[in-house]
């Protein structure tokens, strides 16, 4: 069984996209019920959409996708971590690293093409590009 997953916004803007590669990896962790969401990657992709037409496919593309919570812990961990990186001068997003420690509490892997993950102390990445 593979390991559970969050799936961040830069994957679920490729597979909206129709990339095959990635929407290929997806739909298999998917069909494992492999892959999570969260409040923030949902606020990203919202963000981002152009017309009522893509918010409906965008929104049911990702209904059935097992949401996850944010916690005072996983909020607690983001400003830590946040913190350490900033001491090592380097700046990541809050909704990345927010993403990353509410992966690290529950033991999960982040699914993403953003690199700066790989900075992230204690995430586990489940692919790396």
């Amino acid at each position: 069984m593979s390991p559970k997953i969050i799936a961040d916004t830069s994957i679920w803007i490729e597979y909206f996209r129709g990339n095959n590669k990635i929407a290929g990896l997806l739909e298999e962790y998917l069909l494992d019920n492999n892959v999570h969401i969260n409040g923030i990657i949902i606020a990203e992709l919202i963000q981002g959409i152009k017309n009522n037409k893509d918010k409906e496919a965008v929104l049911g593309g990702i209904d059935a996708v097992p949401y996850i919570e944010f916690t005072y812990e996983d909020w607690l961990l983001a400003g830590d971590l946040s913190n350490e990186l900033r001491k090592k001068g380097l700046t990541i997003p809050l909704t990345d690293i927010a993403t990353a420690a509410v992966a690290i509490n529950n033991n999960m892997s982040v699914f993403t093409l953003d690199k700066h993950f790989e900075h992230i102390p204690g995430v586990k990445l489940c692919m790396q590009y």
